[in-house]
């Protein structure tokens, strides 16, 4: 009997994610101000990519298959999350350009950690 999709996974991977993206901010956040790094984008890229690959592994990892559904669950779920709290804490608009390349990033890193979750599993 094949297992069904279970969306509580995918909130905990989403939560996951969250966590995981608060930390590393928060790490990045310290070297910024104790050494001369510089800010840009690309790091906060590889901070959301990373959080989100670590969060669709765990996951799909945890489910046992389907490994590419949670993935893009997970994904699609923290890019919700990211644009509720953006324009919750943002008095600006957001700029549709970077969202988008924010979007595919976070999609990708969630599909091939959900592969590669279910796949490390064995």
């Amino acid at each position: 009997m094949p297992k069904s999709f279970h969306f509580g996974i995918v909130f905990k991977g989403i939560l996951l994610a969250s966590g995981i993206a608060l930390l590393l901010s928060f790490i990045l956040g310290l070297l910024l101000t104790l050494t001369q790094l510089q800010e840009s984008s690309l790091v906060y890229n590889i901070i959301l990519g990373i959080s989100v690959f670590i969060a669709a592994a765990i996951s799909a990892h945890h489910a046992g298959m389907k490994g590419l559904f949670y993935g893009i669950g997970i994904g699609v779920g923290f890019i919700l999350l990211l644009l509720f709290s953006f324009t919750v804490l943002s008095p600006d608009t957001p700029s549709w350009l970077s969202f988008g390349e924010k979007s595919i990033i976070i999609l990708a890193a969630g599909a091939v950690g959900g592969i590669i979750g279910v796949v490390a599993r064995g």
